[in-house]
């Protein structure tokens, strides 16, 4: 019975070793490829499509038409899935 413990436990930690090795590797290639990708491919400008002055709302105001669009779209989707 010694013997089967000790050959699990030496098979338990080289598991254990070979999958630590593994993400290791794996978050070293994940960076490296970050790296290469901010280093080579710099990002791109954002265009925005011009708006008209009636569009433009500060991102705390809901006007009444993205409500009612808001709530129709939520009573769709509850008499959809009842």
């Amino acid at each position: 019975m010694n013997e089967a413990m000790t050959q699990g436990v030496e098979l338990m930690l080289t598991g254990m070793g070979i999958v630590f090795l593994f993400l290791v590797m794996l978050i070293g290639a994940v960076k490296l490829m970050a790296y290469c990708v901010a280093t080579f491919l710099p990002e791109a400008e954002v265009t925005h499509a011009s708006t008209s002055p009636s569009q433009v709302h500060s991102t705390n105001t809901v006007t009444p038409i993205v409500t009612a669009a808001i709530t129709a779209a939520v009573h769709q989707h509850r008499a959809k899935h009842k």
